[in-house]
């Protein structure tokens, strides 16, 4: 009862979904019961049974009702609709009509139509009367001229149609006598014409302050205007609404004296581009490819495409520059306990997130960040180069970040500012009245980075005082877990959960710091990936005009796998047990993408180092979670996870992987997401059929791969050419294929 007050005071989408689902059920049990009550006493077993089965759908969260409901009760709604229809007759109006002829015979039903339709015209006529007398007071009082409108006759006429049509079993009206409708429709006479003063009739759509027009009309499903001249959506309604239909004569009206508006100069239409012709892509495919969609189907709403089409003059496409959000230096810059301080650094090494303190960059290369974020994909979750596909992996997470890849994935879901409030003042130590000025500033559930740096050195700075006046021990304990919560809270959020705002941290992620022993606990690798590739999903869109996540990290990965790519230099305080992000300290680079965009596309096969971490094994072995393939998730979002697709970052033979829908199924519930990573990890992993044999060349693929690949992909941003015959084209298969095929045709 107390989950079900919350989820709805909460507005929580998924747990009010698994509470309801959880009533069902239990609803479905005790009427089980209820039918059988005679005999479950002789059942001795029951109640620890139904005792169990109610233990088992609440833990956790109720989540395992829901999957109940999807899985039997869903399945079953077809029978029970089967059944419903069988035995509950539908109401229908032809059937209603047939059963009054019966009782009354066909006069009396023509009788009841007539006085039907006399009742409704007798009430029109009295609101025109009483309209028509309205207008002649306001005239003799104000010396206005109105026009009588019609709305309430309107109304009682759709009301005599929609009693004369019939209703569907839902009130709302059939399709019952459409074609009588629409015939009556088509042979109604020329509406009335419009007086000079009015002007001419806006087009529909459109917005006219002068005619009274309205921002809000009507439109198409494609977003496009609909058409004036077919005036289809009041056909019946608008020829019975005339006054010709009543009988009565419209009165004469006093002349009024006219006044002359000045005229004002006609507009001047802007001159609009020649609209270009669609492509069809399905047939046609695009630029430079893909001429195969059935891999990349959201490939048109892709940044690569305007690249691609774009001028060599182009600056505002070739050379746009995009912001990049990264919150990694203020990680480097505040100041950090000693590491003799064991009671900060202790629940900092236990939690898994140490590793984040060394792992940041003070200056990134947003040039080669974003020629890399316009080719990425996330059909694929994937980065499409001339090479073929390379990807982010858990086990780029392990080898360069340290993070946990294995545990329970981050399940929070949002959060009230109540609920928000309560848990920075419980665990953190602020006040109430501070805490809700600050969520009226950030205008939402979010603690500024400033102000968690505050609590950090305050809290710190308490447990001393407590120190120095013998205060007892646990006052102490508790300024130093407020300290290190502060302090973690703002780790992730400047890191793995950085955002496009740059100066909040999200309030929802410190419940996960509530326990500090049980921090480890959590898939921390996992959120990180899925957030990175939340924000290159979206980055790769062409409106987009920012790019947030973890930069450092991506930044990382792209000198591990392309060393000659950018430019930095190795850390001098590097050791082999730290991790790979910590080795390297990058340059700044070029700001704008266009320099890295053409090394990509004449990027050959030893520019590319496949697998970077053989060094490192010894550090972090490859464990069965880096062969999981399947989805990701971290609270609401999820995200794919295909090591089938870079097998070369694994050193087997990349062959043509499956259809990403195989591995990670679309529509799969998030708890369905949670069951199948910690209970089926070992099914859903790459098995030794599928990862093929180990290449002898880092950049091997199996035939026919290349080929395939230049089909479905865009491996290319611009159409230029390499300067020169490279010593072997990373698309040598095409290049061998296409001679082989102009041989056969001579």
């Amino acid at each position: 009862m107390c989950a079900s007050v919350q989820a709805i005071e909460t507005d929580s989408y998924e747990q009010t979904k698994h509470l309801i689902s959880y009533w069902i059920l239990l609803s479905l049990i005790y009427l089980f019961e209820y039918a059988l009550i005679s005999l479950i006493p002789w059942f001795q077993p029951w109640l620890y049974i139904k005792l169990m089965i109610i233990f088992w759908l609440t833990i956790p969260d109720f989540g395992r009702a829901s999957y109940v409901y999807n899985n039997l009760i869903r399945s079953m709604k077809p029978k029970i609709d089967t059944w419903r229809k069988c035995f509950v007759e539908e109401d229908n109006f032809l059937m209603h009509v047939e059963k009054y002829m019966k009782e009354n015979g066909s006069e009396a039903l023509e009788k009841f139509i007539a006085s039907k339709n006399t009742m409704c015209w007798n009430n029109a006529k009295m609101t025109n009367e009483i309209i028509a007398t309205d207008n002649k007071e306001v005239l003799k009082t104000n010396g206005i001229r109105l026009q009588p409108e019609h709305k309430d006759i309107t109304f009682l006429i759709k009301i005599n149609m929609e009693e004369n049509v019939g209703r569907g079993r839902h009130g709302k009206p059939s399709n019952a006598n459409a074609s009588a409708r629409r015939e009556l429709a088509a042979n109604r006479p020329a509406k009335r014409g419009r007086s000079k003063q009015q002007g001419p009739i806006p087009a529909r759509g459109t917005y006219d302050a002068e005619a009274g027009g309205s921002r809000t009309r009507t439109r198409s499903r494609l977003g496009q205007a609909q058409n004036a001249a077919e005036d289809d959506d009041f056909d019946a309604d608008q020829f019975l609404n005339q006054d010709a239909e009543y009988g009565e004569p419209e009165e004469p009206q006093p002349d009024e004296p006219q006044i002359e508006e000045p005229q004002q100069p006609p507009r001047r239409r802007p001159q609009q581009r020649p609209r270009q012709p669609r492509r069809d892509a399905a047939n046609e495919g695009y630029g430079g490819g893909p001429s195969d969609m059935s891999l990349l189907t959201q490939y048109g709403n892709h940044r690569a495409v305007p690249i691609w089409d774009a001028e060599p003059d182009d600056h505002e496409v070739l050379k746009r520059t995009l912001r990049c959000q990264d919150s990694g230096k203020k990680v480097i810059n505040i100041v950090k306990p000693p590491r003799s301080e064991r009671w900060f650094w202790d629940p900092i090494e236990a939690s898994g997130l140490e590793p984040l303190t060394r792992v940041n960059f003070s200056v990134l290369d947003y040039g080669v960040i974003w020629a890399f974020v316009e080719r990425w994909h996330p059909e694929t979750s994937t980065f499409h180069l001339p090479l073929g596909e390379l990807g982010i992996t858990l086990d780029d997470v392990q080898c360069l970040l340290h993070l946990p890849i294995q545990g329970k994935f981050l399940n929070h879901t949002k959060m009230s500012r109540g609920e928000g409030a309560d848990m920075v003042s419980s665990y953190l130590g602020v006040e109430r009245e501070e805490i809700d000025m600050t969520f009226a500033e950030t205008n939402g559930v979010h603690l500024k980075h400033s102000t968690l740096q505050t609590l950090y050195t305050t809290n710190q700075t308490s447990a001393e005082r407590a120190i120095a006046e013998n205060k007892p021990a646990h006052v102490v304990r508790l300024y130093r877990e407020r300290s290190v919560r502060a302090f973690m809270l703002h780790l992730v959020c400047c890191t793995i959960f950085s955002n496009k705002s740059s100066y909040y941290a999200d309030v929802v992620y410190l419940q996960y710091f509530q326990d500090l022993s049980c921090v480890h606990e959590w898939n921390w690798g996992a959120a990180a990936l899925v957030h990175l590739q939340h924000y290159l999903d979206h980055g790769s869109a062409v409106s987009t005009t920012q790019m947030a996540g973890y930069m450092s990290f991506l930044q990382g990965w792209i000198i591990a796998h392309f060393p000659r790519l950018s430019v930095w230099v190795e850390a001098s305080r590097y050791t082999a047990n730290m991790p790979l992000n910590s080795k390297v300290v990058p340059g700044q680079g070029h700001k704008d993408a266009a320099g890295y965009r053409s090394s990509l596309d004449n990027i050959q096969t030893y520019d590319c180092v496949f697998s970077p971490y053989d060094a490192h094994r010894q550090v972090r072995p490859l464990i069965n979670a880096c062969w999981f393939s399947g989805w990701l998730r971290c609270g609401k979002l999820k995200a794919k996870h295909l090591p089938e697709r870079v097998l070369r970052q694994f050193q087997h033979v990349q062959g043509i992987p499956r259809n990403p829908s195989m591995s990670a199924t679309p529509g799969m519930n998030l708890c369905k997401i949670d069951r199948v990573f910690t209970e089926e990890l070992e099914l859903r992993m790459i098995d030794e059929e599928m990862r093929g044999r180990p290449v002898t060349s880092p950049w091997d693929t199996e035939p026919g791969y290349m080929s395939w690949f230049y089909r479905v992909s865009h491996p290319v941003m611009r159409p230029v050419q390499a300067p020169e015959s490279p010593p072997r084209p990373p698309n040598l298969e095409v290049l061998i294929e296409a001679a082989k095929q102009e041989m056969t045709l001579i």
